[in-house]
């Protein structure tokens, strides 16, 4: 979902990543060139994406999924 998105924008997984986060309660999704100095930043398949450290807080293990009836991006616990 991630590559699909930064190829329809246009943009090259080289030189841009998604940035996940937090806003009205909902993780949100936008492009970024470079992390926030707080982000993790997790490597995919040459896919970047640096997530907001306030969204991992007070979690353990966690993966980055995609929800299949809307395509929209999600932090879980590992497993779940």
């Amino acid at each position: 979902m991630i590559r699909r998105s930064l190829e329809l924008a246009g943009a090259d997984a080289s030189e841009v990543g998604v940035r996940l986060r937090p806003a009205g309660g909902a993780i949100r999704p936008r492009f970024a060139s470079e992390p926030e100095p707080t982000d993790v930043v997790v490597e995919q398949d040459g896919v970047r994406v640096f997530v907001a450290q306030t969204i991992l807080e007070g979690r353990d293990d966690v993966e980055i999924g995609v929800t299949a009836e809307h395509e929209t991006l999600v932090v879980r616990p590992v497993g779940s």
